[in-house]
C-alpha cells in the first residue's frame, strides 16, 4: 500500500535533515573519549538500533494504518533519524569511525564494566549485521511478517514489535545514561530513557485497544 503525499514528504526528507543536524553538533566538541568507552559503543550500537526503529515506522506509514498508528509511527520515525544524525555527529567529531568493526554491546557487558552491565542478548536474529546481539531487536522473520499484514493484524504486530524494541533501547539508554563519560552522551541518553517509556506506555494503550497484548521480553 502507498503512503499518502504528506507521508512520502516526510520521508524525502529525512536524510537533509539527519546530516544538516549531525553536521551542525558534529563541529564543537570536547577532547574525544576513548575507542572503547561506553560513549563511543552506545552512539554506534544505538544509531543501529534506532536505524531498525525508523524502518518500522516507515513500513508503518507505507501501510494503509488508523490515524493513531500513523502519527505514532512519523513521531518515533523523526525522533529516532534525529537522534541517529547526532550521535553520529558526535563520533564524527570525536575523530571515531562511525561503524564498529567489532561486535555490539561490548560497551555494555559485564566485563566492560566490572561486573555490573549485561550481555544485552536480543530476540532475534537480527538483519545480519550483528544488530541481533542487541536487546529488544527484531528477526529479519518478524519484520518480514510484518510488511505481509494489512488492517488491523499489521498495527497489532507492529505496536507488539516497537514496544519491545523500546524496551530494549530503554535498558541500553539507561546503562549510557549512568555510565558515561560525556555530558552530550549522558543528556541523550537519559533524555532516550524518558521517551521511550512514554511512547511504550502510548502504544500499550494503542495494542490492548486492538485487542493485543504486549510480546514477552527478549
Amino acid at each position: 500500500m502507498s503512503a499518502t503525499p504528506a507521508r512520502r514528504a516526510v520521508l524525502l526528507a529525512l536524510p537533509v535533515l539527519a546530516l544538516g543536524g549531525g553536521v551542525l553538533l558534529g563541529r564543537a566538541l570536547p577532547t574525544a573519549p576513548e575507542e572503547t568507552s561506553v560513549d563511543v559503543g552506545f552512539c554506534r550500537d544505538m544509531a543501529n538500533h534506532h536505524a531498525q526503529a525508523v524502518a518500522m515506522a516507515t513500513t508503518a506509514l507505507r501501510h494503509d494504518t488508523g490515524e493513531e498508528v500513523a502519527t505514532l509511527a512519523m513521531d518515533v520515525l523523526l525522533t529516532q533519524q534525529n537522534q541517529i544524525g547526532r550521535m553520529q555527529a558526535l563520533l564524527i567529531g570525536w575523530d571515531r569511525p562511525v561503524a564498529s568493526t567489532g561486535p555490539p554491546m561490548l560497551w555494555m557487558s559485564a566485563a566492560h564494566e566490572g561486573g555490573h552491565g549485561t550481555t544485552g542478548q536480543g530476540s532475534g536474529d537480527g538483519t545480519g549485521d550483528g544488530t541481533g546481539a542487541m536487546p529488544g531487536m527484531a528477526s529479519a522473520a518478524e519484520l518480514a511478517e510484518l510488511d505481509a499484514l494489512t488492517g488491523q493484524a499489521f498495527e497489532v504486530r507492529f505496536l507488539q514489535l516497537m514496544i519491545r524494541h523500546h524496551g530494549g533501547a530503554a535498558e541500553m539508554a539507561a546503562h549510557a545514561r549512568d555510565h558515561a563519560t560525556t555530558p552530550q552522551v549522558r543528556a541523550l541518553a537519559g533524555a532516550m530513557v524518558t521517551g521511550q517509556q512514554v511512547e511504550s506506555e502510548q502504544m500499550a494503550l494503542l495494542l490492548r485497544a486492538r485487542g493485543g497484548e504486549p510480546l514477552a521480553a527478549g
